[in-house]
């Protein structure tokens, strides 16, 4: 049976795992982090959760659409018609999204069973050689020989580990991406500017983007989630985390005009929050000489 090993737990890491152990291949998948997800991420606020990294998944083609479906009739996602407003209140249309049952992180766990996950586990080197190709970790301890490896990590994270395909690591050089700060918090009550809104978004300087997660189907608690604009976080990546959070709130409490009255909240700084592919049309590399 080919081994065959997968860096990254996130979404296109958990699908891949998915369609290679049901193809008959032995899977591990190593992921830096304590859970998977990536930046489908999920964080646990008391006896609540809030998703980290993306707060939906958009459907943008059929493929995926009837994937997703499918995905809806396992009991694993849920569709979701968010209930849109802008910051000067204004009503928005948008699409219906897809979200995670409990939590997004929950479909990356459904989606790997039946392959061997080792997480905490950073990888340091991709080595192919004469036994296949070599993993070790970040200590230099080696993880084993595997007939093939494959990478879904953020491009940035992924050019070390290219070492062996220099074409590859310069390619995933030329990725574009951006950064985003995120607070996350579970409330008291829900401030009287958010009843009956899903999703707030557009015209609010500093932040792209309010959830209130709680609205998601089947979740729980009052629970929101701030990002904040992409050239804020840029401007301000190395900030302290606390100065962060206490910029984030108290913008948000200017638009609410109201105090939020926090029981527990997190920060969070995305390096890589989404990306551009240098080239579209080519969402996958492949060397069989140094699979």
């Amino acid at each position: 049976m080919q081994r065959i090993a997968i860096i990254g737990a996130g979404l296109s890491g958990a699908v891949l795992t998915d369609r290679l152990v049901k193809a008959g291949r032995e899977v591990t998948l190593f992921e830096k982090s304590r859970g998977t997800g990536g930046r489908l991420a999920s964080a646990r606020l008391g006896d609540f959760s809030a998703d980290l990294g993306a707060s939906c998944i958009d459907a943008y083609s059929e493929s995926f659409t009837a994937w997703l479906a499918h995905q809806k009739q396992l009991g694993r996602v849920d569709s979701w018609a968010p209930r849109t407003i802008s910051f000067k209140g204004k009503q928005l249309e948008s699409p219906p999204v897809w979200v995670g049952v409990g939590r997004n992180s929950s479909l990356t766990r459904e989606l790997i069973q039946g392959a061997t996950l080792r997480t905490e586990t950073r990888i340091g080197v991709v080595w192919p050689d004469k036994e296949g190709v070599l993993l070790r970790d970040e200590h230099s301890n080696s993880l084993g020989h595997f007939d093939a490896v494959i990478c879904t990590a953020p491009a940035p994270q992924a050019v070390s580990l290219l070492e062996a395909v220099p074409r590859f690591a310069n390619h995933a050089e030329e990725a574009v991406t951006d950064p985003s700060w995120v607070y996350v918090a579970v409330l008291e009550q829900l401030p009287s500017k958010l009843s009956g809104v899903d999703l707030v978004m557009d015209g609010l300087l500093g932040i792209e983007r309010v959830f209130v997660e709680s609205n998601k189907p089947n979740r729980g608690g009052v629970v929101i989630k701030v990002e904040m604009s992409r050239d804020w976080s840029e401007d301000n990546i190395n900030l302290h985390a606390d100065t962060v959070k206490a910029e984030a709130i108290q913008r948000l409490e200017a638009w609410l005009d109201e105090r939020l009255i926090v029981k527990v909240d997190r920060i969070h700084r995305w390096l890589y929050s989404s990306s551009l592919q240098p080239s579209p049309n080519e969402l996958s590399l492949w060397d069989k000489e140094c699979a």
